[in-house]
């Protein structure tokens, strides 16, 4: 079934840019890849002493490393902010914005979180953890950015139509 399916061209990674003024949207300049927006719940140990096997319930989540491919470019507002928040450790909000919403977060709320130009999108709070680079014979300087997320993700998803 392909109703409903969302093209990755088009996608964009947005973040609160507080390092450059309060209040701006910055997206990330040519990003090539997002992985790793999940984050599994913890193990919780429940299991008694006259338990046959060992028992268990989810415990909270453990928000994962998210990586985003780049290609590096120097001049850009977007890398320069990466590469000082990579040096702060400053946490910021970022939203993925899919590329079946062609629009932009609408604006920074007074705790500093990007506001959702309606579905689909999803905003998640992180710190830049590293800001690699690769740098090979024949080819163009390649970042990986790193961002450890920290809480839980928002979800901003349409109204379903189907099952």
């Amino acid at each position: 079934m392909t109703t409903g399916v969302i093209e990755t061209k088009g996608t964009k990674l947005y973040f609160a840019g507080r390092t450059t003024s309060p209040g701006e949207i910055m997206k990330v300049a040519c990003p090539t890849a997002i992985n790793g927006l999940g984050g599994p719940g913890d193990q919780k140990d429940v299991t008694c002493l006259d338990s046959t096997e060992m028992e268990y319930v989810r415990g909270m989540k453990n928000p994962g490393a998210i990586t985003v491919p780049n290609q590096f470019h120097s001049q850009s507002l977007s890398h320069q902010t990466l590469i000082d928040l990579d040096v702060s450790g400053d946490v910021v909000d970022f939203m993925i914005v899919l590329s079946d919403n062609l629009l932009p977060p609408v604006a920074i709320d007074v705790n500093n979180h990007l506001v959702s130009p309606g579905p689909t999108s999803v905003r998640f709070q992180a710190y830049v953890a590293d800001f690699a680079f690769e740098v090979s014979v024949n080819e163009y300087w390649r970042g990986t950015l790193t961002l450890q997320r920290t809480g839980a993700k928002e979800w901003d998803l349409p109204t379903p139509i189907y099952s």
